[in-house]
């Protein structure tokens, strides 16, 4: 798991929301106080702060113990000494072994999930197979303008999900069309899109070895396999080329 001692060191600010919510025994959340610009700027802590943890701990750590994190803080914060468990250090590796371990095991699940469904994936009607890469794709309409090459820049727009339907990334939902060199894509792109004609719309499946790999990227899990809608709207030379 990348950037694991930037998130415990962010992530102990998360608890001011987390705190303020469950302290006290009580799941309900509390109404917040915006009587000047302190209160402001913790609130702000703890919606930033709890967006990180809510997205890359919580997913990886997820026999989460709220119980034990609010007592850890509270400890801390009181300078209550002799309930903390943990000297900083200490707490840190403890988090950096278990969170690794977790991760590992779960990109074992997914790379293993990922190959059973490319499997099953190619046995269907239309699904084609670029053999170097073992990406698959099926073609959804099919266009008639010209072929891009590995030195071009390409303008698209795509949809991007997981295996489970999960969607990490859409140039449509931006409301703008990506443009990018296909020599700095992800190989599953770069060996993909030049095999595709201007106006053409294809699905392509891309084994996480010519995606992300085992580590993953932002909200893409390690081992993951890629499932991209992908609209090849025109071909912008390289100037360099």
């Amino acid at each position: 798991m990348k950037h694991l001692k930037t998130i415990l060191t962010s992530s102990a600010l998360a608890v001011a929301t987390v705190f303020a919510s469950c302290a006290g025994g009580t799941s309900q959340n509390k109404t917040a106080k915006f009587d000047n610009a302190a209160d402001s700027a913790s609130y702000a802590i703890g919606v930033l702060m709890g967006t990180q943890m809510h997205d890359q701990i919580i997913p990886v750590l997820e026999d989460f113990n709220l119980d034990n994190f609010v007592a850890g803080f509270q400890a801390v914060v009181n300078n209550d000494t002799a309930n903390v468990q943990y000297k900083p250090q200490e707490a840190q590796q403890v988090f950096m072994t278990v969170m690794n371990r977790l991760a590992e095991a779960k990109a074992q699940k997914t790379l293993a999930e990922g190959k059973k469904f490319l499997e099953e994936n190619a046995k269907k009607e239309g699904v084609k197979v670029i053999d170097s890469t073992g990406v698959q794709y099926i073609v959804l309409e099919e266009g008639d303008g010209a072929q891009p090459t590995i030195d071009d820049v390409v303008e698209c727009d795509y949809v991007g999900t997981l295996i489970d339907g999960t969607e990490f990334d859409s140039s449509i939902k931006r409301g703008q069309p990506a443009q990018f060199p296909l020599k700095g894509v992800i190989p599953g792109w770069s060996k993909t899109i030049p095999l595709m004609k201007v106006g053409s719309k294809w699905r392509i499946f891309i084994p996480s070895e010519f995606g992300y790999g085992p580590r993953g990227t932002g909200n893409i899990p390690g081992n993951s396999v890629l499932i991209f809608d992908v609209t090849l709207h025109q071909i912008i030379k390289d100037d360099k080329k």
